[in-house]
């Protein structure tokens, strides 16, 4: 009866509940990933506050400052600062109230757009991109928290009030640069309320971090990073991204559930197209096409959710589609850029249910999936994290050496004061080789000897966040390896191992 009455008279604490219930049992998930970059420039901000970048980091086998290679602000670094020597599940819980900002705002937006709160609110909690997302140490939460939160609350503020909303949008902005895409859509709302005045304030982050960088570092990181995100421009990379994106966006953003009607029939058939593209200029077999076109026939689905009939529909269709033509001019692609976008895609199918007058059990449904979804690839990609733990933990026990690769097995590795080697360069006696987090290879000049090798089994029949055989990976658009291979779809189910261990033995 208590349970009832909380979630009935008091909403928003069930949200924040679900919420929990969905981060909790994740909270002591090993360092993974792109972690492992923002506990580095956190842990450039703790030796020097103003200058975190100028922490030096291997990136791709060569170390250097952080500024030439960590293509994001040091909002993240500063806020993680105090706790790079606490243990991890710290630093996750520190990452939560984001979560909990991002829910409220989805929450203002659902209500003061669509007369929804609840179930929009329902609709991203439940989402893989937003589960994932809530378990990692990346910027990308503190972004869309700052984003949907400020953009809410403006919608609903009065007149005259909005400013510090407008602030808090442009705050996005200190976590990762697509918090610039923000600001055009901070002018559009306050054009279409005749309020351009109070979204001014959206500047105000952006040229203070401006002014901090021309101070600490003599240039302005972004401007610095501009050619380091423009480094895959040509014709075939442009079209493998922007595939990719679409993918992504279908496998783990909006459930095409929420995307069927007669309007949609059209745009699945190109997102088929391309997915068969894909396979053709990616060389993908016929099960890795099918599993592609899947995922780009859902995505492409995605994008008929969208209409210009009014001021809302052209807000979200232009929130919708700058991002996705955002994600276009990055180094590469991922399912978590589509995260500060996604709010956009969910509000625009909520709103197109209620159009064709569909109950909210369709709605339902569809946040059933997700969240069985959401659970399946959070479980996995747990133990994939475990995994690269785990091994590096193995891998010390034959004393101090050198290392290829990144993620979480670099960190591990050099919390124990293994190496990592630069591209080409020179390894100790022991050098260790982990096969998925984009190992760097020697000098072919270096004679090794294979001494051990182990494997880490995977033992979750759900759902793979990470597969060579599937051509699937969620953190980016290729797998590593000694044949890179190239991937468009998000997830799908294999049983290949976690990780694969070489460790060898100098001979020279």
């Amino acid at each position: 009866m208590i349970g009832y009455i909380v979630l009935t008279k008091s909403p928003m604490l069930s949200l924040y509940l679900l919420a929990a219930a969905l981060f909790l049992p994740f909270i002591g998930k090993a360092v993974h990933v792109d972690d492992a970059n923002f506990i580095r420039l956190a842990e450039g901000a703790r030796a020097d506050l103003w200058r975190p970048h100028s922490i030096e980091i291997n990136w791709q086998g060569t170390m250097e400052p952080a500024f030439n290679v960590l293509s994001n602000p040091p909002g993240i670094g500063w806020w993680l600062a105090i706790a790079t020597e606490a243990p991890v599940w710290f630093m996750h819980l520190m990452m939560f109230p984001w979560a909990l900002l991002a829910i409220w705002g989805m929450h203002k937006l659902g209500n003061e757009l669509l007369g929804s709160g609840k179930l929009a609110a329902l609709l991203l909690i439940s989402s893989p991109l937003f589960v994932l997302s809530s378990q990692s140490l990346t910027p990308d939460m503190p972004l869309l928290a700052c984003a949907v939160a400020g953009i809410g609350g403006f919608i609903g503020s009065k007149r005259g009030r909005g400013h510090w909303w407008a602030l808090l949008v442009g705050a996005s902005v200190l976590f990762k640069y697509s918090g610039i895409c923000f600001i055009p859509l901070l002018l559009l709302i306050g054009f279409q309320k005749r309020r351009v005045k109070e979204t001014l304030w959206v500047f105000a982050p952006l040229l203070a971090l401006a002014l901090h960088d021309l101070h600490a570092y003599g240039e302005v990181h972004i401007v610095a990073m501009t050619a380091f995100q423009g480094v895959s421009e040509t014709p075939r990379e442009l079209l493998r991204k922007g595939i990719a994106s679409l993918a992504m966006l279908g496998g783990v953003g909006l459930i095409p559930i929420l995307s069927v009607s007669k309007r949609a029939i059209p745009f699945a058939l190109i997102g088929v197209g391309l997915g068969l593209l894909a396979g053709e200029i990616s060389q993908l077999n016929t099960e890795q096409t099918a599993i592609t076109v899947l995922f780009t026939a859902a995505g492409a689905a995605a994008f008929s959710t969208l209409r210009l009939s009014d001021q809302k529909t052209l807000f979200l269709a232009a929130w919708a589609i700058g991002g996705g033509v955002f994600l276009l001019t990055l180094r590469f692609s991922a399912a978590r850029y589509w995260l500060p976008f996604l709010p956009a895609f969910l509000l625009a199918a909520l709103h197109q249910t209620q159009q064709l007058k569909r109950s909210q059990l369709w709605v339902k449904v569809a946040i059933g999936t997700s969240l069985s979804l959401s659970l399946g690839l959070a479980v996995d990609d747990m133990a994939m994290a475990q995994a690269h733990r785990q091994a590096a933990f193995i891998v010390s026990d034959h004393g101090r050496g050198s290392f290829s690769g990144h993620w979480g097995w670099q960190h591990y590795l050099e919390e124990v004061e293994w190496s990592p080697i630069e591209e080409d360069g020179e390894t100790r006696f022991i050098h260790a080789v982990a096969e998925n987090p984009w190992p760097q290879p020697p000098s072919n000049n270096i004679c090794l000897e294979l001494i051990d090798n182990f494997t880490i089994e995977d033992r979750w029949f759900g759902p793979r966040v990470h597969s060579r055989n599937a051509a699937a990976n969620y953190h980016s658009y290729i797998i590593a390896g000694e044949v890179p291979k190239e991937t468009y779809s998000p997830w799908w189910f294999s049983n290949e191992p976690y990780e694969r261990v070489a460790i060898y033995h100098r001979c020279d």
